[in-house]
């Protein structure tokens, strides 16, 4: 029937791997098979905006490449899983986020978003909000080239080995439907996958989160992640949002919506071009370049 990639950005043998081996434990009872990706296993490096990745459309630095070929290409479904460790999803899915923009020049295709997606995010907490922004961060890499099947918030999970306890049976059987879940959908033609997942009246159509962005003030709101635009009204004691229907077909990382923010990157950047040129804009540069005390740990040797 076909093949799921699990991805993991959590640690060896952790709990969010652990929620991502029950989701692949029960796809595989379903008759698919199953891989899993240790993010810690990969090098992953911050972008540093060097330029390399435009001219030969790879990252020379780290293995970022590799896993975008892995996870993006081919007709695997996919699964990613992460532990919250301050508020979000961690630092090495946010690395490999921001460096994702060149893998689409040489594959484009992935722009139409078939790739079928489940999620996992788990926290210790989760009261207040402490792991509010799990999810709305995983959905900031796969939007770009996944579409969302099923996804869960597992909280109060903090010990490792604390998914395996009595407290987290359910989370154990939530992240096995998850996986039954994705199996169902690989199944189905594209244009009958549905979202699987559990859902309030306000999240976002796309990626079913309920983070929003107050672009004007209210009625008015957008999902900062799919650009999905929508008017809050209350009726009845009830919330409920009346979502934009074009944003639903083509939200923020469709290949339409990308094509238009390249292209208006571009055409910003021949506007700033002249001014750039200009003799007093280049003393500028010249002035702010050569000011400032930096600190600087010290290193072996003694030097800086």
């Amino acid at each position: 029937m076909g093949k799921i990639i699990g991805l993991s950005f959590g640690r060896k043998n952790s709990n969010c791997e652990a929620f991502l081996k029950a989701a692949l434990m029960a796809a595989e009872e379903d008759g698919v098979e199953s891989e899993i990706i240790r993010a810690m296993d990969m090098k992953i490096l911050p972008c540093t905006s060097c330029g390399a990745c435009f001219s030969n459309q790879t990252c020379p630095h780290d293995d970022t490449d590799w896993l975008f070929e892995n996870i993006m290409l081919g007709e695997s479904a996919l699964i990613v899983a992460v532990p919250v460790y301050h508020l979000r999803a961690p630092g090495s899915l946010i690395c490999a986020s921001e460096k994702i923009n060149h893998f689409f020049m040489r594959n484009p295709i992935v722009h139409e978003r078939r790739k079928l997606c489940a999620a996992i995010s788990v926290g210790g907490s989760g009261y207040d909000g402490w792991t509010s922004l799990g999810l709305p961060t995983i959905h900031l890499l796969i939007q770009h080239f996944s579409t969302i099947v099923d996804q869960v918030q597992i909280n109060h999970c903090a010990d490792r080995g604390a998914a395996l306890t009595p407290d987290n049976e359910w989370a154990i059987e939530r992240s096995r439907h998850l996986g039954h879940n994705l199996v169902k959908a690989m199944s189905l033609p594209f244009k009958e996958v549905k979202y699987a997942g559990d859902d309030s009246p306000i999240s976002c159509p796309v990626c079913h989160c309920n983070v929003f962005y107050l672009e004007k003030g209210l009625p008015d709101i957008m999902c900062p992640t799919c650009q999905v635009h929508g008017q809050v009204s209350y009726e009845g004691g009830k919330y409920q949002v009346t979502w934009n229907e074009d944003d639903i077909q083509e939200p923020r990382f469709s290949a339409p919506k990308q094509k238009h923010h390249m292209e208006w990157i571009m055409r910003h950047r021949t506007e700033e071009g002249p001014q750039l040129e200009m003799p007093e804009t280049q003393e500028k540069i010249k002035q702010y370049n050569a000011w400032g005390r930096y600190l600087k740990p010290e290193r072996k040797g003694g030097s800086k």
